[in-house]
């Protein structure tokens, strides 16, 4: 299956919510451009809001925009913090499907979603991935992680290549190609990111990470470009043609996001990974239109057996 746009996922997540009513709890849910986009996602009939956060707040904005709520449930929390909890609570005990935030900080809204005793935390790590669109690109890639692990180890990023390749299974991709990047294609001691990437594509030819085709170390040109593994002379399966990006560190991976699409013009939906259901992570700043696809990747992802 080729995504190749974020729209992509409607299509899946409307053909999901036609086998089971999906619905998205937020935590704080009193923010405009939050509400914006759960109304649009209720006019593709995909998904059904439980809205946690100040009820009068709420209610007010979404006058603001038109959005009729009525008929969904609003639970009044006030406090920001509590409102996360409440929220966590309700995908956690499977009253709701996916969780995203309004207007709250993001380590008041990690922070219950990572909790051990109460929290969404399904395995040892919690990694942060995005599903990108670019014009000069021709399917929609992700990319690993620029919001949780600061410096992850080779065996902490098998873990992320894992999780991610997983999504992709989710959503109809039998074997996505994972590019591990550094600033070369060698393997060089005095870069240990090279050394990780070597490891990596290693630990996938014996089976460690499995279901994808791993290879590094890759530079950015040739896990993007056809023309530059020709020009280079590199033999790989992955080059030209990547679906998963693993980037080195976190301030790699942040400095990819933010230059692809602050000054590429990219689009990306932000979404949280080794959970026990779909987390959406948006930024409080973005626009309706990226709130929206985000929303709408999470809900791709939910696991729905055919009845």
């Amino acid at each position: 299956m080729l995504l190749s746009s974020l729209d992509s996922f409607v299509g899946i997540a409307k053909n999901k919510a036609k086998l089971k009513l999906l619905k998205i709890a937020v935590a704080a849910a009193e923010d405009e451009t939050t509400l914006s986009a759960l109304k649009l996602l209720v006019a593709h009939k995909i998904a059904e809001p439980i809205l946690v956060g100040c009820r009068a707040r709420i209610i007010s904005l979404s006058d603001n925009i038109g959005f009729d709520i009525c008929r969904y449930e609003i639970i009044d929390e006030p406090n920001k913090v509590e409102a996360c909890k409440k929220a966590v609570s309700l995908v956690r005990n499977g009253h709701a499907d996916v969780l995203t935030r309004g207007s709250i900080g993001t380590p008041e809204y990690l922070r219950p979603i990572l909790n051990r005793e109460t929290g969404l935390k399904k395995e040892k790590i919690v990694s942060q991935a995005a599903f990108v669109q670019i014009d000069s690109y021709h399917k929609v890639f992700a990319y690993t992680d620029s919001g949780i692990n600061i410096a992850p180890d080779v065996n902490e990023k098998a873990q992320m290549i894992q999780q991610c390749v997983e999504v992709f299974h989710s959503l109809g991709v039998s074997e996505p190609k994972v590019a591990v990047i550094a600033a070369t294609e060698g393997v060089k001691t005095a870069m240990p990111s090279t050394i990780d990437a070597a490891l990596l594509t290693q630990m996938n030819r014996r089976g460690s990470i499995h279901g994808c085709i791993v290879d590094g170390p890759l530079s950015i040109d040739l896990a993007f470009s056809k023309e530059s593994v020709m020009h280079k002379g590199i033999v790989t399966d992955v080059g030209g043609d990547v679906d998963i990006v693993l980037l080195p560190d976190i301030n790699a991976a942040n400095v990819f996001y933010k230059t692809t699409t602050f000054l590429g013009g990219a689009k990306a939906a932000s979404f949280i990974i080794g959970t026990v259901a779909p987390v959406d992570f948006p930024s409080r700043s973005d626009s309706v239109e990226t709130k929206f696809y985000a929303m709408v990747c999470a809900l791709a992802q939910c696991n729905i057996a055919e009845a």
